[in-house]
Formats: C-alpha cells, structure tokens, sequence
C-alpha cells in the first residue's frame, strides 16, 4: 500500500486533439507555479522535435512558436531522481510515455502535482489506454477543443492526412488537421487540405494568435461541458 504524505499531492490531465492549446495550457499553469514560488520541471517527448529547426532541441514549442525550457525523455523512469527535487512536474504529449500512469500516480502520492497534456484519442479515434487510466487516477481533468480546419466548428478529434498507419506519426498541420465529427467522415480532398494549410499559416501570422495567446495566458473560463473540474486548485 502506498503511504500518503501530510501534503498530498495531485494528477491533473489536460487532453483534447491536436491543435486545441494543450501544451499551452501546461506551459500557462507551470508558468503559475512558477510565480508562486514552486519548484517545476516541464518533461517533453524526445522524439518531438517539430518546431526546434531554430532553437535548441532542450525546449518545449508549441504549435504557435511559443517555448519553454524542458527536459527531453522518452522513459520517464529514467529521470526520477531529478523529478523528485521538484515540486510540480509538468509531461507534455504524455500519451508516449509507457510508463506515465505509474510515475505520475507516485510522484503525486509523494506529494507533488503532476500535470500531463496528452491526446485523448488516435486518428482513428481509438483510445490511448494509459490516458485514459490517468482520468480514473486525477483530481483535475481539463478537456480542451479545437476549431475545424474545414468548417470552423468546434473540432473534438484529429484527423490524419497523409498516408501512414503508425500509431505514433509525429507531425503539425502537415500530417493532421482538427476537425468536427462531420469533417472526421468527410473524404476531404487533396484542394481543401491545401486550403485549411494556407488559412493555418495566415491565422498564425496575425491576429489570431494574439487572441490565442491572451486566451491562454488567461486560461479557459468559459468551457461549458467540455471542461471537467474536480477541483479549481490550479
């Protein structure tokens, strides 16, 4: 049986599809720990190296170029004894990790707050089994959307656009796109994927992204059904 310390700690999973702000979101809560005097370490998946063509491979980039000093693994294990010296230890892309239920649900019962993003499902929409086990294990669960690269609805799922069946294909809006669950079973073609990249690669040069930015620095308020909180301690 494990032994609960006086300060117990907690799990937060923050998950949604790709391009729905959750690295973002880990970034804006470890900047908040920051601030209240915690010690953090922020964890990324070693093999995600997509916006580092500029800057060391050491840093977390999110898909709008924003980035945060991080500790590169592919085995969470492997850095323990590191992660232990800390008070919150944030995991993006989380659903990589084989062992990311038992680290976290230890180090959260050693009294740290562990917060993990993670994709919720595949581009099959099948489940990331380690992912979901988190939910059952986390006091806090945050389940972000996206906007439809195709209709600009709100988008729940990720949908790949290229040609390859591996589960683990590690790309930006040159291998997926969010989409709608209409969009999902759409057989979109080839002329409105060149659209959706071209509308992407504008939005990300102008003022959408300072509306995004702000939104995220703020942090979601107004979710509605798609935000689960267990608790506000965040």
């Amino acid at each position: 049986m494990a032994i609960i310390p006086t300060v117990v700690g907690k799990i937060q999973v923050i998950f949604g599809p790709m391009f729905s702000g959750k690295t973002t979101e880990l970034i804006r809560r470890i900047k908040r720990f920051n601030f209240a005097n915690k010690k953090c370490l922020l964890i990324k998946y070693s093999k995600d190296t997509r916006y580092n063509d500029n800057i060391d491979k050491s840093f977390l980039v999110t898909h709008d170029k924003q980035n945060y000093q991080a500790f590169p693994c592919s085995i969470l294990e492997d850095i323990r004894e590191q992660a232990e010296k800390y008070d919150v230890i944030g995991i993006d892309e989380g659903q990589f990790f084989p062992d990311v239920v038992q680290f976290s649900e230890e180090l959260a019962n050693q009294g740290k707050t562990v917060i993990i993003a993670a994709l919720d499902g595949t581009f099959q929409r099948k489940p990331f089994a380690s992912v979901i086990d988190l939910v059952s294990k986390a006091e806090v669960i945050t389940k972000l959307t996206a906007v439809c690269m195709v209709c600009y609805n709100d988008a729940a799922f990720s949908k790949r656009i290229v040609d390859d069946d591996n589960i683990e294909l590690i790309g930006g809006i040159d291998k997926y796109i969010s989409v709608c669950r209409g969009c999902y079973h759409k057989d979109t073609s080839m002329k409105t994927l060149k659209s959706v990249r071209n509308v992407h690669d504008k939005a990300l040069s102008g003022a959408v992204v300072a509306a995004h930015d702000q939104f995220y620095q703020d942090g979601p308020q107004n979710m509605a059904v798609d935000d689960i909180h267990l608790n506000n301690d965040y």
